[in-house]
């Protein structure tokens, strides 16, 4: 039997891109494998280029308050940090007598500053230079004041130089002219030159004049008179009976009031006259 066939062609054939799968195709599917097995493949939503799928769950959201609450705590902070809300704009300044609240103010410099990172150290020590400070304490009172509290030194005795009697406090301060308290001890000194408010006078002066006007009226039965403070001989005390005690300087001057009183009773019981006892050398007391 004759068959006509018909004649094959020797073009190239077209090829034809088909974006969906033919009937009867089976789709294939690239899956991606790793070290950790299959992975799902990459859903491109049936064709083009493929897109990231990002879905925002309550962890995107937690994340994103706290970012939120950070940033505001940081601005409010900023805006806290140079409002003037918080700049001292008082100072309240108590237990001044002599020293002027001005003067106290202005010495410490905290007006205008802020509450934060106001120099309460610095001021406190700028305070001190003020001769009658004997104390000072600063602290903050939110949200706009600087409360300061100061202890005044007060008159304890006189220190008599060059014909001038200053008022002294318990440490030696020079507080000025002053009237000093009642019945305050009174300390002579040889030395010539004048002084001002603020300086500092012969402390083992004060504080052998201290003892002596506390002890000495027990020990001996009578009263002092006068204490003098005489260059190159230290302490020299003169009682109302007439006696003069040479202390030297503050040390052991129990010791040397138990002496005294021991060597004046001695003297008296072999009735011995004397008018100086002479204490600077311990336990080798001279009377003359």
């Amino acid at each position: 039997m004759i068959v006509k066939r018909k004649p094959q062609q020797r073009w190239p054939r077209t090829v034809v891109r088909r974006t969906r799968a033919s009937v009867g195709e089976r789709k294939r599917m690239i899956v991606r494998r790793g070290s950790r097995g299959v992975q799902p493949p990459r859903n491109d939503g049936g064709g083009g280029s493929w897109r990231p799928n990002f879905h925002f769950g309550k962890g995107w959201l937690w994340g994103l308050g706290v970012v939120a609450a950070f940033a505001l705590v940081i601005g409010g902070g900023a805006w806290l940090w140079r409002s003037p809300f918080f700049e001292v704009n008082d100072v309240e300044v108590q237990g001044t007598e002599r020293i002027s609240p001005e003067t106290v103010v202005e010495r410490s410099g905290l007006l205008g500053q802020r509450m934060f990172d106001a120099d309460l150290a610095t001021a406190q020590d700028e305070l001190y230079r003020l001769p009658l400070v004997s104390s000072v304490r600063v602290e903050r009172q939110w949200p706009d004041t600087i409360k300061i509290v100061v202890v005044e030194r007060q008159p304890w005795g006189v220190w008599e130089q060059a014909g001038v009697r200053y008022t002294i406090d318990r440490e030696g301060v020079v507080l000025g002219t002053i009237p000093p308290s009642p019945n305050a001890p009174v300390i002579r000194s040889s030395e010539l030159t004048s002084l001002i408010q603020g300086d500092r006078v012969s402390y083992q002066a004060v504080d052998a004049a201290a003892e002596i006007y506390d002890r000495l009226p027990r020990q001996l039965g009578t009263t002092v008179t006068e204490v003098a403070y005489v260059a190159g001989k230290g302490v020299q005390v003169t009682t109302a009976d007439g006696q003069v005690g040479l202390l030297g300087d503050s040390s052991s001057i129990a010791y040397k009031l138990a002496a005294w009183a021991a060597m004046s009773r001695q003297a008296q019981s072999r009735g011995i006259n004397y008018t100086t006892i002479d204490l600077r050398f311990g336990n080798r007391p001279v009377l003359q």
